[in-house]
């Protein structure tokens, strides 16, 4: 890490949910609908379906998470170059 750049809370907790969602991500894509949480959205009992579409958006949110993250961590305003 540079001298220049700030690691904020907030990009810890971005860092958090790009973690959390990946392995939310995983149990989408290894697991059956009647395998997954009950608290999980798809959770189906008796279901041997896969919901890979709900993997692929939660892979989305954690880029979008990390992308956020990258960008908390910029120099401030008042930063010299």
């Amino acid at each position: 890490m540079s001298s220049r750049t700030k690691f904020r809370p907030l990009t810890g907790v971005l860092l958090l949910v790009v973690v959390v969602l990946v392995i939310v991500a995983f149990m989408y894509f290894t697991k059956t609908a009647d395998a997954l949480p009950s608290f999980f959205p798809g959770h189906t009992a008796g279901s041997a379906h896969k919901h890979v579409k709900h993997g692929i958006a939660a892979i989305g949110l954690a880029c979008l998470a990390a992308i956020g993250a990258w960008f908390s961590s910029a120099p401030g305003a008042g930063a010299k170059r």
